[in-house]
């Protein structure tokens, strides 16, 4: 890793020409081989030009996105498992010129290993090799919302796959290895990063997991408690009402760190109790309604998580300022005001298809005891197989890489709190954690780039800076929409108000949440 990095710095600017590495092959299927790997066998190799390839393409983890122009040698590795009757692509975009010695894994997410053109299309266009893989199944948006046509590939194994055909054409078209090897992704692609760090240790010398969805098989099941919550209630109240109850709890929460901005950016210090201001008014689309109990009950849900009577099953919940009516409390209704549960496909199909196995299934049917013997089959069946749940990081901390995690801490998806357990638990083992490994909560900030809080856009270029210069991101630079910026302060250290003016960054500050009152911060002031 240091004669690696020293070679950068001394010869290998931000882009160079790819012809400062060697002659570049042509592009066609006779130039590149496949590698050899255990258990494997080739299907086929295609490769051709695209020239003008043009299409709308952002970072995961980013919302710095745009249309992007590139051209590129579009290489496919198609393979199989003996035995398996599988059949699985890895994608290798290779930039025709300005290659800058780097290669770029991109993950996928939800039910998806990759999102092709989405997160490849930019990462060329700044240099990079790109690589992803389909891990047998249809890549891309639609399929992350459902497993019903699922590889289980996607665990693990075609990760590292992955790695070694993408270094492996790269060498063959380049004349030379990628210096530097990364992966970045989101959701279910910041647990096929963690999932690297664990199992393929030398894969990769930095990953960006931003919004791991590292206990799947615990957290997609168990997210669907408040809708079986609602089912046993009967009562369905309208997608007004549960965000009128997520404003009350922003309203009561947002300046516990010192200024007002629509932000809970102290999550754990909220204490707002839903069932307070039952009967009391709000408005639905300009009607004076009142929040029911029922109401109170199924947002509590959303928000507590659920646990089992012997506390060995279950999940924690959202943070109070998450979105809760696109994927936790879904609800439609007529226009006589009559209203349903609506189809959850992220959490419910997680049941349907792999758990009670019955693409028939329906969960209004649901039992409490049925809901956590499920919970507990889920964990039995899947853990081993999609859990990216293992603190144990040293072998690869000892290869030298870098990791960097964040999570939005209004994620509508996935609950910020399993997050912050994993790296507890990364802490517990080796406490010099931080060495190789970082974490930052985003307040305010929903799934992979959502909500309204500042976002880490640049972390990965942070990531890059820290593997190969050693320049360690004590903080991650966050922009908020209109501009402003702010910095995301490393786990435990939590984002605090310290006085002035609320736009600029050095009117926030870092402290361990033990350390919070409401009061230190002087008077309250207001964002807008």
């Amino acid at each position: 890793m240091v004669l690696k990095e020293l070679v950068l710095v001394l010869c290998l600017p931000l882009f160079v020409s790819s012809a400062s590495f060697s002659t570049q092959k042509i592009c066609s299927p006779s130039s590149f081989a496949f590698p050899e790997i255990f258990g494997t066998t080739s299907l086929g190799i295609s490769a051709n030009y695209l020239y003008n390839f043009t299409a709308f393409s952002l970072s995961p983890g980013s919302n710095d996105s745009g249309v992007f122009t590139i051209d590129f040698c579009n290489v496919t590795i198609t393979y199989t498992h003996f035995g398996w009757n599988d059949t699985i692509n890895v994608n290798v975009w290779l930039p025709l010129s300005s290659w800058n010695g780097r290669l770029q894994a991109l993950g996928g997410g939800g039910y998806s290993a990759g999102f092709g053109s989405l997160y490849s299309t930019q990462a060329v266009s700044k240099g990079y090799v790109a690589i992803d893989t389909d891990a047998g199944h249809v890549p891309g948006a639609l399929s992350a919302q459902s497993p019903e046509d699922w590889a289980l590939d996607w665990g693990s194994r075609s990760l590292h796959e992955m790695a070694v055909i993408g270094k492996t054409v790269t060498e063959s078209y380049y004349g030379t290895k990628p210096l530097y090897s990364y992966f970045s992704g989101c959701s279910g692609g910041g647990r096929q990063g963690l999932m690297i760090a664990e199992r393929y240790a030398e894969d990769f010398d930095g990953i960006l997991a931003v919004a791991p969805a590292i206990n799947i098989e615990k957290f997609i099941p168990a997210g669907y408690w408040a809708t079986f919550v609602m089912n046993k209630l009967g009562v369905y109240p309208q997608p007004c009402e549960i965000e009128a109850f997520t404003q009350a709890a922003i309203d009561a929460c947002d300046s516990l760190d010192g200024v007002e901005d629509r932000i809970i950016s102290l999550p754990r210090l909220c204490n707002f109790d839903p069932h307070s201001i039952v009967n009391k008014d709000f408005s639905c689309n300009g009607t004076i309604r009142k929040y029911s109990e029922a109401g109170a009950s199924i947002v509590q849900a959303a928000w507590t998580g659920s646990q089992s009577t012997d506390a060995r099953v279950g999940w924690s919940g959202l943070s109070k300022d998450a979105s809760l009516t696109s994927i936790y409390i879904p609800t439609q209704c007529s226009t006589n005001g009559t209203c349903w549960a609506a189809p959850s496909s992220l959490l419910e199909s997680w049941l349907k298809y792999l758990v009670v196995k019955d693409p028939g299934w329906d969960g209004r049917t649901l039992t409490e005891k049925e809901f956590f013997t499920y919970l507990r089959q889920s964990e039995q069946e899947y853990g081993s197989m999609l859990s990216a749940a293992d603190p144990d990081l040293s072998q690869f901390r000892d290869t030298g890489g870098k990791i960097i995690v964040w999570h939005g801490l209004a994620d509508e998806a996935i609950p910020p709190n399993g997050t912050v357990d994993f790296y507890q638990r990364v802490l517990k083992i080796d406490p010099a954690a931080d060495r190789f490994f970082r974490f930052y909560e985003a307040p305010g900030v929903g799934h992979c780039f959502g909500g309204i809080g500042p976002i880490p856009s640049g972390a990965f270029d942070q990531l890059i800076h820290w593997v190969e210069e050693g320049l360690v991101p004590e903080t991650l630079t966050a922009t908020g929409a209109t501009g402003y910026t702010r910095k995301l302060c490393s786990y435990p250290l939590q984002q605090v108000y310290l006085g002035g003016d609320p736009t600029a960054v050095a009117s926030f500050g870092c402290s361990l949440t033990e350390n919070l009152t409401t009061n230190v911060h002087g008077p309250r002031r207001n964002a807008n």
